[in-house]
């Protein structure tokens, strides 16, 4: 009967959340605000040790992820083609990564019904195949009214074709020319300008065909075929029909197409699967309503899970952590002229405001890392002198009713960047709004929103999208508040603190509720949860003792045995907890004199008011590691963290220990199960026990206290 009654709760919650997103459209509809929205998943194997599911981009293992994972998509997309297309390349490396994709149309529509990849389906090849299906595919072009030529000069790969639209544009001396005799694609580094296809932009296109030599066993010997580049869907399409219809009068079993990137538009979804440290990432297709986001997001799950890949982490010691990557937010239009940033000029400027005033939504959904060292650092964690320079344009844009895309674009992007520059690590990513500077893929009037974490379901990433896609709803047609806030050192010692960020989170929730827009409350539920921080609680003689994780800030240091560094090496020796002492709401004053003592010394709490209870509150910096490099080397490590809590009148006293580990330091049987198993594991490092009397304390020195935390780093220990 329990188990009977599990499902039933299971499905009646996911009707709740689809009737929950159902209504979110429905209001997003009625604004009149046109939003479509994307992500960018990430998932690892949380239970591998490989280095390609800790820190490197590339790994056998991970490829052949990939690769199931794609054929898992696949099957769930009638129609559709696979595509290996060039993925991205980064210092160091001498060729760019791989990338598969799946290519479709949004109207249900086959886009390809010729050989599939030997992913989904290996068959037997032939060399001969070569000559046959350029010879019919070069028939089937010149039917559809084109013009080709085989007559071209030998070259190191496969046989070749070229195609135009006119003869004239075939007429030239192909043996002296050394653009079609180049070399395939994914086997050449990226220029610093980008790829582009030379032949396509004197309107000829090359097709290469030969036989797959790929380190996998199931691609070898197959047909490949590299795609010129096509500058519009249309044109991309009717080649594809064509190919895939002459790949089949041949009779090739499987095929592999490879080559430039598809061009895509509102018609069709491009969905990819690419390696990055730790984690397989995929660029999802953008969705024009959560209704599909929700859809696509289950299916990428279900993918994943599928394969053996997970959206998070279960440590040893019960922590939960998202998956090793971010999962960011893109937000825009059908098209970039349709786009709701340059529809409501003003709205991207009141977003960067909103962010600025609710520090909830730069820390509360964020990987672990956050902070100016992080790849997601608010304009205010740069520097003064940028922020500064940022609200003087942010006054002047919210003083014009309209502004040209460009001009919008060129007054935030220089601001909008991490401390060294780069526009691509920070919160509000715009290098895809009206960016000149990038070909083809720089004005698409897209903002990418990065201080996400990946969630760990498909529900939550649904819940977290409708919120934000709600709050930029609202913007687009509200007068709100224009300023910035100088948070100063507050920024980080308040909002590491959960208590502070759920009430900020609560008040932007509350803000659009009475703005006419809201969050349906099973949706905001799963926003607000927080029971993954929770390291343990315990019942004091009627108080209520919570421990939960906070955020710390880790600095990058510097690597004094390293003359040429190109790596960053961040300090994550810190950590940093949330004491909570929740009393009733009728708690007197003198009821609520509670202590608390660390190391010897007396250290204050911070009082807050709510209307059902008092909250007792102090947050907690500590090392809990020593780095493979000394870092601070005076700073012992504290495991277990030991302070003490004494009632009023100290009539009772308790002593309160957080593990790192275990407490008897043994090995734990593997990693957790569940979520269950991790919480678990959380709170058995969480030892109260009830003691005879408080400990003498001292005065606390001041450097080691701010508004909200104490830092005991900074307190030597007395032997």
């Amino acid at each position: 009967m329990h188990g009977t009654r599990k499902v039933r709760t299971t499905e009646r919650t996911a009707n709740e959340i689809e009737e929950a997103i159902a209504a979110h459209d429905r209001q997003v509809t009625k604004s009149g605000v046109e939003i479509w929205i994307g992500a960018e998943p990430t998932f690892t194997d949380r239970f591998s040790t490989a280095a390609e599911w800790r820190t490197a981009a590339l790994g056998s293992d991970k490829e052949e992820r990939a690769r199931r994972f794609i054929r898992e998509l696949a099957a769930t997309s009638p129609g559709c083609v696979v595509l290996r297309t060039v993925g991205r390349q980064y210092p160091g490396e001498s060729k760019p990564r791989w990338n598969f994709g799946i290519y479709s149309r949004r109207d249900g529509q086959p886009v390809w019904q010729g050989p599939p990849d030997p992913i989904v389906r290996p068959a037997p090849t032939n060399e001969q195949q070569l000559e046959q299906l350029r010879a019919t595919l070069a028939a089937e072009l010149q039917a559809g009214g084109l013009y080709t030529r085989i007559d071209l000069p030998d070259q190191a790969w496969g046989v070749r074709l070229l195609f135009a639209d006119s003869e004239k544009r075939l007429q030239h001396d192909w043996q002296s020319d050394t653009d079609v005799r180049r070399a395939r694609l994914q086997s050449q580094p990226i220029p610093d300008k980008g790829q582009r296809d030379a032949l396509a932009d004197r309107g000829v296109y090359l097709v290469a065909i030969g036989l797959c030599d790929d380190d996998f066993a199931d691609d070898q010997n197959h047909v490949q075929v590299e795609l010129p580049e096509f500058a519009g869907v249309e044109q991309w399409l009717r080649f594809i029909e064509t190919l895939g219809r002459a790949a089949n009068v041949v009779g090739i079993g499987a095929l592999v197409l490879t080559g430039y990137s598809p061009p895509v538009n509102e018609r069709v979804a491009w969905t990819t699967a690419t390696p990055d440290p730790g984690v397989l990432e995929i660029n999802m297709a953008p969705c024009p309503t959560l209704t599909g986001f929700y859809a696509e997001q289950r299916r990428l799950h279900a993918a994943a899970e599928s394969v053996g890949l997970s959206a998070f982490q279960l440590f040893f010691n019960g922590e939960v952590v998202d998956s090793g990557g971010g999962q960011h937010l893109t937000f825009g239009g059908l098209s970039p002229e349709t786009s709701p940033f340059f529809v409501e000029p003003r709205l991207l400027p009141r977003l960067i405001s909103y962010l600025n005033r609710h520090p909830s939504l730069s820390y509360w959904f964020a990987v672990r890392s956050v902070g100016s060292c992080s790849q997601q650092p608010r304009p205010d964690e740069v520097s003064a002198e940028s922020l500064d320079g940022l609200s003087v344009n942010l006054d002047r844009l919210f003083q014009r009713p309209a502004v040209d895309p460009e001009v919008l674009w060129r007054s935030l992007s220089p601001f909008l960047c991490d401390r060294f520059g780069n526009t691509h690590r920070c919160e509000i990513n715009v290098e895809k709004l009206w960016n000149p500077y990038v070909a083809g893929r720089g004005c698409l009037g897209l903002a990418e929103l990065r201080a996400f974490r990946m969630m760990r379901s498909s529900d939550d990433a649904a819940a977290v999208a409708a919120l934000m896609r709600t709050l930029v709803a609202w913007l687009a047609q509200s007068d709100t508040p224009t300023s910035m806030i100088q948070w100063g050192t507050r920024l980080h010692d308040r909002f590491s603190l959960p208590f502070y960020l759920l009430r900020d989170l609560r008040e932007v929730l509350s803000e659009i509720q009475d703005a006419g827009f809201g969050v349906e409350d099973v949706l905001a539920q799963r926003v607000l949860d927080d029971s993954q921080l929770v390291l343990g609680e315990c019942d004091l003689n009627g108080a209520r003792l919570v421990v939960r994780q906070a955020i710390d800030f880790w600095p990058v240091v510097g690597d004094p045995s390293a003359a040429n560094q190109t790596s960053r090496i961040m300090d994550s020796s810190t950590s940093r907890i949330e004491i909570a002492l929740e009393l009733p709401a009728s708690t007197s004053a003198d009821e609520s004199q509670w202590e608390l003592t660390m190391l010897g010394h007396m250290v204050p709490w911070v009082r807050e008011k709510e209307a059902d209870r008092t909250v007792l509150l102090r947050g907690v910096r500590y090392k809990t590691f020593h780095p493979l490099i000394p870092i601070s080397p005076m700073v012992e490590v504290l495991d277990p963290l030991e302070f003490c809590l004494s009632s009023p009148g100290k009539e009772q006293a308790w002593r309160v220990r957080l593990f790192n580990w275990q407490p008897d330091r043994r090995a734990y049987d593997g990693l957790p199960k569940d979520f269950e198993d991790a919480r678990q594991r959380r709170s058995e490092r969480l030892v109260v026990e009830r003691i005879e009397s408080a400990p003498t304390t001292t005065v606390i020195q001041s450097s080691a206290l701010t508004e909200c935390c104490v830092d005991l780093r900074r307190i030597e220990r007395s032997s």
